[in-house]
């Protein structure tokens, strides 16, 4: 049994077929105007999986390098601003230098104490500086300034954190350090640590009264009145006392109305010193007695804040005062140690600001590997996504020819009747 095709249908099935010769013709043509493959996953499965993965791994590396870039800026702006601290503190040591100059006027000492209002007032907008997207630089997680007047001077009111960054699926970067390790943590000699602006006020302190008349140290000869400053509340006071004999450290808590224990301790070391101590008149102060010179120096009073711990005046034969007395400072406060103070601060800023420096090469670093891997995925992307212009074009002539042979085919075979076969 044979079967026939008419006209109809067979004209119907070749018209199909034309339009899905189109219809590929059009596909190629337009891919090679693109110079892109066909992005449909139903052209290639496979292609278009390995597309997705790639496009969504170089999206993380966009945001990684965003992430790059915020960090070096936020370090950078942290490096400058360490920098900036790095000069005041210097100029505080200037001024701390000159200040231990006992041949400064009372014009200089005004002049040094002016310079360091001002400085300070600088330090502390140093430590309120904000990054370039109004966030501040010191003050941890929290976002308000760190720093603020409070009743014992200038207070951090951040946070002991370090903001980080995620550079990469497995590595987070600190985008700066806070202001309780780079402002109010410099080391001192016992193992401690002090805040910079402590510091400032200490030095303010001793160019301004009642301090700045004080000194660390005073002598006087055979006999002198010692006065040390007491408030109802005990407070331990340790000094040196050093007389004909030689040295004794005297340590005695000292209040208001009981001068006991320091005379007591005083009179212990009379072997050791050669000096002895009798009560004042008042009942107060203490009478030193000795056969020679007699030296107090290097005080300490942990309570004594920036306010002079005592007073020594010479007296007469008379036991009555022969010259000004002389207010006595603790050893903190005493020109030698600002200078030495204010030089670890110097090192401590440069050692906080190397930190930063290391951060920002770190940044750097991940910055130059995730350009890497992005300038790799591109590659992957193109060589997924980029048409093979030539061999796009010899499929197109051979489509082209393949439509024009089957419409010649078509003319030819549809214009053929009966009558030609009968011939």
């Amino acid at each position: 049994m044979t079967a026939s095709i008419g006209n109809a249908l067979f004209g119907k099935i070749v018209m199909e077929s034309f339009n899905r010769l189109s219809a590929e013709v059009s596909d190629l043509q337009a891919q090679i105007s693109s110079g892109k493959n066909d992005p449909r996953p139903s052209a290639d499965p496979m292609r278009a999986a390995k597309l997705s993965v790639v496009t969504e791994q170089r999206a993380a590396v966009a945001r990684f390098t965003d992430n790059t870039a915020l960090a070096t800026d936020r370090l950078d702006q942290a490096d400058l601003a360490i920098g900036e601290m790095g000069n005041i503190v210097r100029q505080f040591q200037q001024i701390a230098i000159q200040a231990a100059n006992d041949t400064l006027t009372e014009e200089g000492i005004a002049g040094l104490r002016a310079e360091a209002l001002s400085l300070r007032t600088a330090l502390k907008a140093v430590g309120n500086s904000r990054d370039t997207m109004g966030l501040p630089l010191f003050a941890g997680f929290g976002s308000t300034e760190p720093f603020a007047e409070g009743p014992n001077g200038i207070e951090y009111r951040g946070d002991g954190g370090r903001p980080t960054l995620r550079m990469t699926e497995t590595a987070m970067l600190a985008t700066g350090l806070n202001g309780s390790e780079v402002f109010m943590s410099v080391p001192t000699d016992d193992g401690g640590s002090v805040s910079i602006f402590d510091m400032v006020d200490d030095l303010i302190a001793t160019l301004s009264l009642p301090l700045n008349p004080a000194r660390p140290d005073h002598r006087v000869d055979q006999r002198g009145l010692f006065s040390p400053a007491t408030t109802r509340d005990p407070a331990t006071l340790s000094f040196d006392l050093t007389g004909p004999d030689g040295t004794a450290r005297i340590s005695a808590e000292v209040m208001t109305g009981a001068p006991g224990a320091m005379l007591a301790a005083i009179n212990a070391a009379t072997p050791t010193t050669g000096i002895t101590a009798r009560l004042a008149d008042d009942g107060e102060n203490i009478i030193f007695e000795s056969r020679g010179m007699m030296t107090v120096s290097n005080f300490e009073q942990p309570t004594a804040g920036r306010q002079p711990v005592a007073q020594l005046v010479a007296l007469d034969a008379a036991f009555q005062p022969d010259a000004v007395g002389v207010a006595l400072r603790t050893e903190r406060m005493s020109a030698s140690r600002m200078v030495g103070a204010f030089a670890d601060a110097v090192g401590h800023v440069a050692a906080q600001r190397a930190e930063v420096g290391a951060l920002g090469r770190l940044a750097e670093d991940h910055a130059q590997v995730l350009a890497d891997r992005k300038l790799r995925m591109d590659k992957s992307i193109a060589g997924l996504q980029d048409l093979d212009v030539a061999a796009a074009i010899t499929r197109l002539q051979q489509l082209l020819l393949t439509e024009q042979a089957a419409q010649q085919t078509f003319v030819k075979i549809n214009s053929t009747s009966l009558f030609d076969f009968i011939r």
